[in-house]
């Protein structure tokens, strides 16, 4: 029979299992979440200027 590795240790292992040092690191989803704000304030203005 074959030795199976314990799940944590897979898990440890990976790179999912690791937090970007750098918050607006490419893999987060922090630049995404400032990018939608900015839109959704460019947004409001224009439609307060076209109104």
């Amino acid at each position: 029979m074959k030795h199976q590795t314990p799940v944590a240790t897979v898990i440890t292992d990976t790179k999912l299992a690791q937090e970007p040092a750098d918050p607006f690191a490419g893999s987060s989803l922090v630049p995404m979440l400032v990018v939608g704000i900015v839109l959704v304030l460019v947004g409001m203005i224009a439609a307060v200027m076209l109104s």
